[in-house]
């Protein structure tokens, strides 16, 4: 029986809202000095090559993670779906600090790493990492309470 954990809607709603106002706020601070002062056109190129890039990075973190009974784990992100088996995954990070139910967690992979906005409590996300670990018992868990 498959095991599906999405974040909540208002979390990941306030995250793009809040870097959409952090991206707004930008623009028009440094169009303003632009126009008042005159910066060179590669300056303003490796600004906008670093708000793509955000943009780009934050688009890729996944909302939602699926495990099918055969043991497949999908990690569904507003730009794309990742299809990754247990044997895949070296670690998974929690936060360094826990004060805030509402976090990101790291799966560190062979080439790259994915994060996954949660709710730290979920009972059902933990239901997913507990069987991810009953899949592959080497695979490190760190900043996880749940498995000290």
């Amino acid at each position: 029986m498959p095991k599906v954990y999405e974040a909540p809607v208002w979390y990941v709603g306030l995250f793009y809202m809040l870097l959409a106002a952090w991206t707004a706020v930008c623009v028009i601070l440094l169009g303003s000095k632009t126009l008042r002062f005159g910066w060179p056109l590669g300056q303003l190129l490796m600004i906008a090559f670093v708000l793509s890039y955000t943009w780009y990075f934050s688009l890729g973190i996944s909302y939602k993670i699926t495990l099918d009974g055969k043991g497949n784990i999908g990690l569904t992100s507003m730009r794309r779906k990742l299809s990754l088996k247990p044997n895949e995954i070296e670690l998974v990070e929690g936060p360094r600090f826990s004060v805030i139910p509402y976090c990101f967690v790291r799966f560190r992979l062979k080439r790259e790493k994915a994060y996954l906005f949660v709710r730290i409590t979920d009972e059902t996300f933990h239901r997913i990492l507990y069987s991810i670990r009953r899949a592959k018992p080497e695979m490190k868990f760190k900043g996880l309470n749940m498995f000290h």
